[in-house]
């Protein structure tokens, strides 16, 4: 019976061990691959302390143009950006400006019209670029969605 009773035990053990390392069709994340979600989507949003963006993606690529606040006028176009779909109409996006050293994460929330921004600014820290960090949310408005 004790010899029974470990046999089972062992079999259901490496049946479970197998069980997991399967997946299902409903899982279709790719995991490691940039996905650009927001192609054709175009949008302005404007931060609690006045500063407004606007930002266009396509083909993969980025582009941004701040039209509001002290740094109106100044951009960058042709940025990659990878994103995941987290939720209804909530996206994650990052891209990292190599450029000027500069890294994003940005959650656009296109239910409740919000975008919340985590920026690390001038990560080289040169005296003419002093490193600084952003953690804002502001208001989305002029969204146009890809068809």
């Amino acid at each position: 019976m004790k010899f029974a009773t470990l046999i089972v035990i062992i079999l259901f053990t490496i049946g479970n061990g197998f069980a997991q390392n399967k997946t299902t069709e409903e899982n279709l994340y790719q995991f490691e691959e940039p996905e650009h979600l927001l192609d054709g989507y175009s949008l302005n949003f404007q931060y609690q302390n006045g500063t407004a963006i606007h930002f266009e993606f396509y083909n993969g690529m980025a582009k941004y143009e701040w039209i509001a606040g002290p740094a109106k006028g100044n951009g960058n176009q042709d940025i990659p950006y990878r994103s995941r779909k987290i939720g209804n109409e909530l996206y994650l996006v990052n891209w990292h400006e190599t450029g000027i050293k500069d890294y994003l994460t940005i959650v656009f929330d296109f239910e409740k019209m919000i975008v919340h921004s985590s920026i690390i600014i001038g990560y080289e820290n040169k005296p003419e670029r002093t490193l600084k960090t952003v953690f804002r949310s502001g208001i989305i408005d002029h969204l146009k969605i890809a068809e």
